[in-house]
């Protein structure tokens, strides 16, 4: 009986704050996150690479290069969402501004990205690369779909790479897609945007176990 009724009690207080966040596509972390966090009792892992750790970091996301131009929006959104998620995160960390990050890039060539590192003082590149990048499952139907890999690599070490990651296919939603009737592309995007960007970042935290198991239900909010 006490177990049920501190299930009911934190799931009021779930309620609570999905009520706060009902207009605000930034609150899905944080409701998604904290509805696991209750059922399974503070289920937590461990960050797979800690190399970011007490160190200057820079985050740059590459786009596709088959289609640079039109996702180069996308892709900075996500290097300044990891940087904002690592900021919050990770201890003793000091993140590079992305507007740093976006005044390198509309004057530099991609394959040179690790003199970003050297005019920003990094210690770490956090170096983000999407494969690929798309919203739409045909023309009516939402279904973002994304390839991404992570490299980082330690500055103070002859650009040593110290941590590789390929996180394959990411779909939001997983199993279907979403009329596109239902929000503007816009709103889509950022949902997107921010799940990759919450994938990336958590590599390099303590965060939530299987927090991504309620994705599909926040892809029509």
């Amino acid at each position: 009986m006490d177990r049920a009724f501190r299930l009911i009690s934190s799931w009021a207080v779930l309620g609570c704050i999905g009520l706060g966040c009902v207009a605000s596509t930034g609150c899905i972390s944080m409701l998604m996150a904290t509805g696991i966090y209750m059922w399974n009792g503070g289920n937590t892992v461990p960050a797979e690479c800690t190399a970011l750790e007490k160190e200057r970091v820079v985050v740059l996301c590459r786009p596709p290069a088959s289609h640079e131009f039109r996702n180069a929006g996308a892709a900075r959104a996500i290097g300044a969402q990891v940087s904002e998620l690592l900021e919050q995160n990770v201890k003793g960390i000091e993140v590079v501004a992305p507007k740093e990050v976006d005044n390198w890039v509309d004057e530099q060539d991609w394959e040179n990205f690790k003199d970003l590192g050297k005019v920003v003082k990094a210690t770490r590149i956090v170096y983000v690369e999407l494969d690929d990048f798309d919203l739409y499952k045909g023309k009516t139907l939402y279904q973002g779909r994304a390839e991404v890999s992570i490299s980082v690599y330690d500055m103070k070490d002859g650009d040593r790479l110290v941590f590789k990651k390929r996180l394959g296919q990411v779909l939001f939603p997983r199993n279907s897609g979403i009329p596109a009737s239902d929000k503007p592309v816009q709103a889509f995007e950022r949902q997107f945007v921010e799940i990759i960007a919450t994938q990336i970042a958590e590599y390099f935290y303590k965060h939530t176990a299987n927090a991504d198991y309620a994705l599909d239900s926040v892809a029509n909010h």
